[in-house]
């Protein structure tokens, strides 16, 4: 055994060094909450390469957030030496859907009408869109905004892998709407955040021989958090498991809480039956909470109807107790709250920048903010606003879009508002016809535009 494969499995426990090294078909890691799911998907990944079992660039590991992603390259990249990490294919579903359309965009081109140098539209670019089209078909509700056409038309858009001729948007007005959005899309040379699922899914149900050489690309198809899997996300795991192909997922169905957003259990309750020969693995032992938290998490967690039996498990102490209360209204919780900060910093000299307030909602902070005025306590209320929603971040990102893509009228609406003298919505409607008379690449479109 060489050194580096010795310190890929010593750092783990005798079950999580049976599930990094179970290498004998489809394998479900069944992980409760804090029981190193993560440690063992990357040190699966190190040790399938170190042992020359899997080559790096035929290993793809997906998971849901870019945060996620990039703790699971720097745990890889940590553990595999020389150049053999960037070769993994590591990233989130939408990634992958994002790099599949670059490598195969005559394909896109062929199925949706996209070229090179397409834009991607965020959350915020597809609801204006969408507000613009409302108004020029008078679609005007009070009780339905933008984004609450959004989020039916999303939903649509996502359940035609279910059911690929019907739709589920009741309201004409809104059916003519989603079309009008997906056409307007493709005018602009765009995308959203759906199209990176659902193109590519149906690109290779058309194109067998492309599906095909996606599957010759990936020996080992690695999945965190696999009980967030949608429909979509579904069949896309499936349609990338060639004969050649393992199957690794780490997940747990109690920790599943984005059914809200298309999530469904049933993938991981079944994946014994959806893969064959599957194995299950469990890991229970918890190595970040104290014995009353789980004995009180195991105590809830047993109600779920729908489950995969385990029992969390740990060996530190019990530690201090749970204290709940049954607050009658939310006037009275927020007193309790209050109360139990004040001990805290008065009784036992916490620091109030110590303490922190959990809420479900940004709209419950405005009690407890007027009670902390009220008793005089600092505070402030964290929402995090990410980097590239970033109003200065946006500017310049629409100035790298528009060169890119002349054809991206959200991208040149905000550009030419801050950066564009005298670019009214009479000019710009005069460039965006302009652009679109032009059947030329971005390079040789903007030549034309400066007189070359």
């Amino acid at each position: 055994m060489n050194d580096n494969k010795k310190n890929i499995l010593r750092q783990l426990s005798k079950v999580q060094q049976e599930a990094v090294t179970y290498i004998d078909g489809p394998l479900l890691v069944l992980a409760g909450a804090g029981s190193g799911k993560t440690r063992v998907l990357t040190h699966k990944i190190a040790w399938l390469v170190d042992e020359g079992i899997a080559d790096p660039e035929n290993i793809m590991a997906v998971t849901f957030t870019n945060k996620a992603a990039g703790e699971m390259r720097t745990r890889i990249n940590a553990m595999i030496p020389g150049d053999c990490a960037p070769k993994i294919h590591a990233g989130t579903f939408h990634a992958y859907g994002l790099n599949f359309l670059f490598r195969h965009i005559r394909a896109a081109q062929d199925f949706a009408g996209l070229h090179e140098g397409f834009t991607v539209f965020d959350t915020s670019d597809s609801r204006a869109l969408i507000k613009e089209l409302m108004k020029q078909m008078n679609i005007d509700k009070e009780d339905n905004d933008a984004n609450y056409a959004f989020d039916i038309i999303s939903k649509d858009y996502m359940s035609w892998t279910v059911i690929p001729h019907d739709t589920t948007i009741e309201d004409p007005a809104y059916f003519e709407l989603s079309k009008k959005y997906r056409a307007a899309l493709r005018e602009r040379n765009a995308v959203d955040f759906d199209d990176l699922m659902i193109l590519p899914l149906e690109i290779m149900r058309k194109d067998i021989m492309l599906r095909r050489y996606e599957q010759g690309r990936i020996n080992w198809l690695l999945v965190d958090e696999y009980q967030d899997v949608n429909m979509p996300q579904y069949l896309l795991l499936r349609y990338l498991v060639g004969n050649d192909c393992t199957i690794n997922v780490v997940g747990d169905p109690d920790q599943s809480i984005y059914g809200w957003r298309g999530a469904d259990i049933s993938m991981i309750l079944n994946f014994d039956r959806d893969f064959d020969g599957a194995k299950t693995i469990v890991l229970d032992e918890n190595y970040r909470s104290t014995g009353n938290i789980l004995a009180a998490s195991n105590a809830l967690i047993r109600n779920n109807s729908a489950r995969l039996k385990k029992n969390l498990h740990t060996q530190r102490t019990a530690g201090e107790k749970i204290y709940t209360l049954l607050a009658s209204n939310d006037f009275q919780e927020a007193d309790f709250i209050i109360q139990e900060i004040e001990r805290l910093h008065k009784i036992y000299g916490y620091d109030y920048g110590h303490i922190a307030v959990l809420y479900r909602m940004n709209a419950m902070s405005r009690l407890y903010e007027s009670k902390f005025l009220e008793n005089g306590i600092p505070y402030r209320v964290i929402r995090g606003l990410s980097f590239y929603d970033r109003m200065e971040v946006r500017d310049v990102l629409s100035i790298l879009r528009l060169a890119m893509n002349p054809n991206d009228t959200a991208a040149l609406e905000r550009t030419s508002s801050f950066a564009i003298k005298g670019m009214g919505p009479k000019k710009r409607a005069e460039w965006e016809a302009w652009i679109a008379a032009q059947n030329e690449a971005p390079a040789e479109i903007w030549k034309l535009a400066a007189g070359g």
